[in-house]
């Protein structure tokens, strides 16, 4: 499973976030053939970038939808990088978002 291909699935499902996306869907309209983008899919079930829910029609698939967890959502929209640790972005993302809300509220 290469990076491009892990980031390329999560890119496709931050664009119908947050609705789940349906796994075989998500294969089909991938291309990068389904075994490939099965694995894709499985480490980015492991990773916790993903959740997946209901049964699996697909070998390999952990469920039949999958949704975006925060971390996903980080990476796909461009907040961090796979080979970065997703958390730290949002710990800073966090970090600066308090430090806006102080300044916000000093202003006032």
């Amino acid at each position: 499973m290469g990076i491009q291909d892990t980031t390329k699935l999560l890119q496709r499902m931050g664009r119908t976030y947050p609705d789940r996306v349906h796994a075989d869907e998500l294969l089909a309209t991938s291309g990068l053939g389904d075994v490939r983008a099965a694995r894709a899919v499985r480490g980015l079930f492991e990773g916790g970038l993903i959740t997946a829910h209901g049964i699996a029609s697909i070998e390999g698939m952990p469920g039949s939808e999958l949704r975006l967890t925060e971390l996903g959502m980080v990476v796909a929209f461009g907040l961090a990088c796979l080979e970065d640790d997703p958390r730290r972005a949002i710990t800073a993302l966090e970090a600066q978002t308090i430090r806006q809300l102080h300044r916000c509220r000093e202003s006032r």
